[in-house]
């Protein structure tokens, strides 16, 4: 009975998406909109946690009515990425191009796997992620991406076949996800996490993430100390319904010490600043419905 059922969710939901995809683009994104407002009237607990880290991280500059405006426009925002996610089933290198404003930075990031030790890319929940790593279409290099599985075993099933469409590789697994990615630089392909999340406190250091001390991932940092690679920023920010623009940041300098524990605290305090960066200029576009400072020392 729950396989019928999780078959039968499974179905409607790809009906669902693939339906988005028919429609005229702004008809698309307009019920994408609209979906979002129906998940902010109907989900109270996320619009509650939504509330509450914009009060703690933007407190200062933002008023409570003003807060409302951007939990509003951040759950707009998730609704469009439902949109695009949609076109993940039909992604090609040219449709790539054609929705992110034709990006020509592939070749830089190809130099900076091949100089020797791959390439660490580190992400936030930002914007359209799940179609960021598409930019494996248009790279020589191939891409891994750590991804932690769904909980619901329909939308991880979703997941993994709409991802597949991307050309890039997953690495999924926490126990192996560090070796995994380490043998992949070591072959001079490109990693890419996503670090903006809650970390367990046996994963992580203690350092600021917009301001506030919480818990960050060190995988990040551990990996870019272990395989001596170059690493860098990059996110994908939404210009218009459908239309968005591939940010990479500057490599970004590793600290390199010889006390570890002090490495993984400072290049994760410059691995957050980056993140933080994107997130100050685009914050209706980042994930607020996460309690990213549910862990703090």
């Amino acid at each position: 009975m729950h396989k019928l059922v999780t078959n039968t969710l499974y179905t409607i939901l790809v009906g669902a998406l693939n339906g988005l995809t028919t429609l005229p683009p702004r008809l698309a994104y307009g019920l994408g909109e609209r979906l979002g407002d129906l998940v902010y009237a109907g989900l109270a607990s996320r619009r509650r946690v939504t509330l509450d880290n914009l009060a703690l991280a933007l407190g200062d500059w933002q008023s409570p009515r003003e807060r409302q405006v951007m939990a509003r426009e951040v759950f707009r925002n998730l609704g469009r990425h439902v949109v695009d996610f949609a076109h993940l089933r039909h992604i090609n290198a040219a449709r790539f191009q054609q929705m992110c404003m034709d990006w020509e930075e592939a070749a830089r990031l190809d130099a900076m796997a091949a100089r020797g030790h791959g390439l660490l890319v580190i992400s936030a929940h930002l914007g359209s992620w799940e179609l960021l790593p598409a930019v494996a279409l248009l790279l020589r290099t191939p891409v891994n991406v750590i991804v932690r599985p769904p909980d619901n075993l329909t939308v991880q099933r979703l997941s993994e076949v709409y991802r597949q469409r991307c050309g890039y590789r997953t690495i999924g697994s926490r126990q192996q996800a560090l070796r995994e990615a380490l043998r992949a630089l070591h072959r001079r392909e490109v990693v890419g996490v996503l670090m903006d999340q809650s970390s367990v406190r046996e994963e992580a250091v203690e350092v600021a993430f917009l301001g506030i001390k919480t818990f960050t991932p060190m995988g990040p940092a551990l990996l870019a100390l272990r395989a001596k690679c170059p690493v860098v920023g990059m996110f994908l920010v939404g210009e218009a319904p459908g239309r968005h623009r591939v940010v990479v940041t500057e490599e970004i300098p590793i600290a390199r010490t010889g006390d570890m524990r002090r490495d993984l605290e400072e290049n994760s305090r410059r691995f957050n600043e980056v993140i933080e960066t994107q997130i100050r200029q685009h914050p209706e576009q980042w994930f607020w419905l996460h309690r990213r400072w549910k862990k703090r020392p």
